[in-house]
């Protein structure tokens, strides 16, 4: 059987519970009525009156991590990067990790003119990129064990506590008004408690009960605006629907009164290509998708795929097809889902991912890491790759709404479109107008919009 059989075997088989679920979610979930009322400045309404309506943003989340913001060893890439990061994601995830973000006490890299560590450019750099393209963007992360300083390892438990108190209020006092999402702890069931990782582990700390409870604790009293939890294991490969130990863990923190307002599941295709048939089985698989969310949806709480690598393992063309196909499958059962708030997208380019261990950060060695998957949209020279142009098609084109309307004979205009802010253009008097206006699926909302400068 070959890889392309193995790996979209169960999107063939379920083709029609597919497209069915993706078609109506989309349209209940994804889409909202636009009620619009053009007036004179006196009131007058005005009717028959033709206008153009063009969607110029999107209020889901489409994301991805921003670690490569001027991190390449030439201008030219660091260019095409800051040019094409906008095209699509309109969500970046910058990076806090701790032992990255104050490797000295003390001294933290939030400046812009901070010394340059490799996949972690510093958080005012990010924000003011981001600010200039109208990107929202994720704190990620503010407690993750296997990322803490070297000088808060070994420390006895109430150390280490006040230092995450420390920490969060530092980081909340100068990013709370500009930052809303937060990764608060993440990946508390993914690391080994025993063995050679112990060795540089806050283990006196993450061994207890506290461990994720207490910087949720702190984080609740602070301005952090949305808090998110962000696991990787136990989500899908392990999945017995409210059984899950993944979800067990999210209800125990609700009944202790630990307060998290949003769900991260990762999503990485880490396994050998050999595997893939195990693994196309428990996650290119949309009932069982579909069944993962809809457990996790009773919850109530917004949900992420929080870190997505789709493999295509440096392949031949084949390979870079089948990526774009199995992208292409997902986002659509992702983001028909109702209680989806974001995709996030983890590596953009080959060749730059993460790789453990590594003194020089395992920079376009292929076979070390997260290289080794191919599991990026552009090739390692900013090249794009069929799953960028799949993506980008999907996030412009399909899930995109422009079109002519015309007001009735109340000066009353009402269609049906995807949310976000949209631009409209319309003549009236011989004069051009162009306003702005937000889709937010209200139904019984009516907006105004007021011709004035007649």
């Amino acid at each position: 059987m070959s890889r392309r059989e193995t790996v979209l075997k169960h999107f063939e088989e379920q083709k029609d519970y597919m497209d069915t679920r993706v078609k109506s979610g989309i349209e209940l979930y994804r889409k909202g009525y636009a009620n619009l009322k053009f007036t004179l400045p006196d009131g007058t309404q005005i009717k028959n009156l033709k206008f153009k309506a063009t969607q110029k943003s999107h209020d889901f989340n489409f994301g991805c991590n921003m670690f490569l913001l001027d991190e390449f060893e030439t201008e030219e890439k660091n260019k095409i990067y800051r040019k094409t990061f906008p095209e699509v994601f309109n969500y970046a995830v910058a990076p806090f990790y701790w032992d990255d973000l104050e490797p000295e006490k003390g001294n933290p890299r939030y400046e812009k003119s901070s010394k340059k560590i490799y996949r972690r450019p510093a958080p005012d750099l990010v924000l003011e990129y981001c600010h200039k393209n109208n990107i929202r963007v994720k704190g990620h992360c503010l407690v993750y064990d296997g990322f803490t300083p070297t000088w808060l390892r070994d420390k006895s438990s109430d150390e280490i506590k006040k230092e995450v108190r420390h920490h969060l209020s530092e980081i909340s006092q100068r990013y709370g008004d500009t930052i809303k999402d937060w990764d608060i702890v993440n990946e508390m069931l993914n690391w080994p408690c025993y063995g050679k990782y112990m060795n540089n582990s806050t283990r006196q700390f993450r061994n207890n009960d506290d461990y994720v409870k207490y910087p949720f604790k702190v984080a609740s009293m602070l301005p952090f605006d949305r808090k998110f939890i962000n696991e990787a294991t136990g989500i899908w490969e392990n999945f017995k629907f409210d059984r899950s130990y993944y979800y067990l863990y999210l209800k125990t923190l609700m009944y202790e009164n630990v307060e998290f307002d949003g769900i991260g599941m990762q999503f990485h295709q880490f396994c050998p290509r050999e595997n893939e048939d195990k693994y196309a089985l428990d996650r290119y698989n949309p009932m069982r998708m579909y069944d993962v969310l809809d457990t996790y949806a009773k919850f109530d709480k917004p949900l992420q795929i929080s870190e997505i690598t789709i493999a295509s393992y440096n392949g031949d063309e084949e390979d870079m097809l089948i990526q774009a196909e199995l992208l292409t499958n997902m986002y659509k059962i992702w983001f028909s889902h109702e209680k989806m708030d974001g995709i996030v997208y983890w590596n953009l380019v080959d060749g730059y991912t993460f790789v453990p261990d590594s003194a020089k950060g395992g920079m376009l060695d292929m076979n070390a890491g997260e290289n080794k998957y191919g599991g990026a949209l552009f090739y390692n020279d900013l090249s794009p790759k069929p799953a960028w142009k799949a993506l980008k098609k999907l996030v412009n084109e399909e899930w995109h709404t422009e079109g002519e309307f015309y007001t009735n004979d109340n000066g009353i205009a009402t269609f049906k479109g995807f949310k976000g802010i949209y631009e409209i253009e319309f003549e009236y008097n011989g004069k051009n107008y162009k306003k702005e206006f937000h889709l937010d699926g209200r139904y019984d909302f009516m907006q105004n919009i007021v011709i004035e400068n007649l």
